[in-house]
């Protein structure tokens, strides 16, 4: 049912392409990359690696920016402004953010509620806690 909810959203979100005669596919393209560097960065944040987890925002940059240029849908704007929050968090401040900055919480709302697959772990070193 999830996998639902998402294929739709991500059918919503790129059904607002803007562009000269009819979608070509580059919002999808780019909804695509974005979301698999989300997922990926997510995961090394999950493992404790926050210098991986700005790497990978820092690349769902160009994506998510041409997401956001190929469609009028203000979630492409939202998780555009949630990528650029997680590249530009500096390293040594992921885990206090994670544990008590609204912003932080709001991203990842974000990232996790577009990109679907990626699912945070409850802290940043519960794998490490067992």
């Amino acid at each position: 049912m999830r996998s639902s909810a998402v294929a739709a959203a991500v059918l919503a979100l790129t059904a607002g392409c803007t562009g000269g005669g009819g979608d070509d596919g580059t919002a999808q393209r780019a909804f695509d990359q974005t979301c698999s560097l989300v997922r990926s960065g997510v995961a090394a944040f999950n493992e404790n690696d926050f210098p991986e987890t700005i790497e990978r925002f820092q690349a769902a940059l160009d994506p998510a920016r041409r997401l956001a240029d190929a469609t009028d849908d203000p979630r492409a704007d939202e998780l555009l402004e949630a990528v650029e929050y997680y590249a530009a968090l500096p390293a040594d401040e992921y885990r206090k953010a994670f544990e008590s900055s609204p912003d932080f919480k709001r991203h990842q709302a974000t990232t996790l509620g577009q990109c679907g697959d990626a699912q945070p772990e409850d802290s940043p070193d519960q794998e490490s806690q067992t």
